[in-house]
């Protein structure tokens, strides 16, 4: 394989990394990777959780004829701009302007061009096609509803967590009302962000990215899902506790092109399986430990299947 360092000229200059196979011959196939959400740079680490999802996965892609790019975003990395103030449609911008960039690639086949969009690059995926149309979309570990009910869900399934916990732990929490004022403290803290008018806001001396949050809940993917008419594959973990793995079905069911959806057994957020039972209040932990196993081979063989059977279909006749 080779690879090169590239630059994306958007709002503000992106580096990225465009990795070209070594082998087949003529202009290849190739995939774009949308980030998840937090400061992640162009192979899916942030600062003391190095998952490397993009980077795993650009080799795989890599040594089965598939050129890929993936970018620090804005402010992370090599790359320009303030990463607290970027919202949800600079993100969208920045990605619209990768697949162009894409397809003015001399070793890239613009027909053949594919989103792999993970998390909230799974909801970014149905925006960038709408603008800027590609080949079919790769959605993982993504939603079928605005990310404002995702979060929620997420906040009380952790409050619920806490107030299950046994022993003198547990009985400190209750008898603290531990649970109850974290989610006054909750509510409090994202009315103020919405309710906010700058990009950025500082909430108990931390900087917030309040654009991002007003823009993600004020916005619904499945309104654009319906607009999608190219192929589309949606795939979830039954052990992923950030989303609901039932709505991979709702996903694919709600796009107007050809879907599938799966979703594999222990497989977590992350794209590595966890056969132990997974916890909101344990993530971090089990992330950590998580991100020193390669990605799943039968979430990589499955991605690889549709690829090749959508690039094949759409390989342009000399």
């Amino acid at each position: 394989m080779k690879t090169l360092d590239v630059t994306i000229a958007s709002t503000y200059p992106l580096l990225g990394t465009l990795t070209l196979p070594a082998t087949g011959a003529g202009k290849h196939p190739a995939v774009l990777f949308l980030h998840g959400s937090g400061p992640i740079d162009r192979n899916s680490d942030a600062k003391g959780m190095p998952l490397g999802v993009f980077k795993l996965l650009a080799e795989q892609f890599g040594k089965n004829g598939f050129a890929s790019l993936r970018y620090d975003k804005r402010g992370i990395g090599a790359s320009g701009g303030d990463y607290h103030a970027t919202g949800m449609y600079d993100l969208v911008d920045d990605a619209v302007e990768a697949v162009r960039f894409l397809k003015t690639q001399p070793d890239i086949d613009p027909d053949r061009i594919f989103l792999v969009g993970h998390s909230e690059g799974a909801i970014l995926a149905p925006q960038v096609f709408e603008r800027e149309p590609v080949a079919g979309l790769v959605l993982l570990a993504g939603i079928a509803e605005s990310l404002r009910t995702t979060v929620d869900r997420q906040n009380e399934i952790a409050f619920q967590e806490l107030g299950e916990m046994t022993g003198l732990k547990g009985l400190l929490i209750r008898l603290l009302r531990v649970v109850p004022l974290a989610r006054k403290s909750n509510q409090k803290m994202f009315a103020k962000i919405l309710a906010s008018t700058a990009d950025t806001i500082r909430l108990k001396g931390a900087k917030v990215n309040a654009k991002w949050f007003r823009e993600h809940y004020q916005y619904d993917v499945r309104d654009t899902l319906a607009k999608v008419t190219c192929p589309t594959i949606a795939i979830t973990g039954s052990k992923d506790i950030q989303v609901l793995p039932e709505q991979a079905q709702q996903i694919a069911e709600a796009t107007a092109g050809p879907s599938e959806w799966h979703i594999i057994e222990d497989l977590t957020h992350i794209l590595r399986k966890e056969p132990g039972r997974a916890t909101l209040l344990s993530l971090k932990t089990s992330y950590k430990r998580l991100s020193q196993l390669p990605i799943d081979a039968e979430l990589t063989e499955m991605v690889l299947a549709w690829l090749r059977k959508q690039a094949a279909t759409d390989q342009p006749t000399a």
